[in-house]
């Protein structure tokens, strides 16, 4: 299977479990407290665009490490069938 075709498959299965897990990470850390939504009010806005950032950087860190490894095991040669 050509790596180039799974690049976009992994990366997206990657950014979901890193979006979980840094869901689950704030649920912990805030005692069960609700992940800040952008259209929540009683949130800071303070708490609500760091949240955000963290989210975007952390998911931005795992598609590049993504996209590199993808990259590294295309360039792989791949065995050849013998006939």
């Amino acid at each position: 299977m050509n790596p180039r075709l799974l690049t976009p498959i992994v990366s997206l299965g990657a950014a979901w479990v890193t979006r979980k897990s840094l869901n689950a990470m704030y649920s912990r850390r805030h005692e069960g407290g609700a992940i800040p939504r952008n259209d929540d009010v009683e949130v800071p806005f303070s708490r609500v665009l760091i949240w955000a950032l963290a989210t975007a950087v952390v998911a931005s860190l795992v598609d590049v490490a993504v996209q590199q490894g993808m990259a590294r095991w295309a360039e792989q040669p791949q065995g050849e069938l013998s006939a």
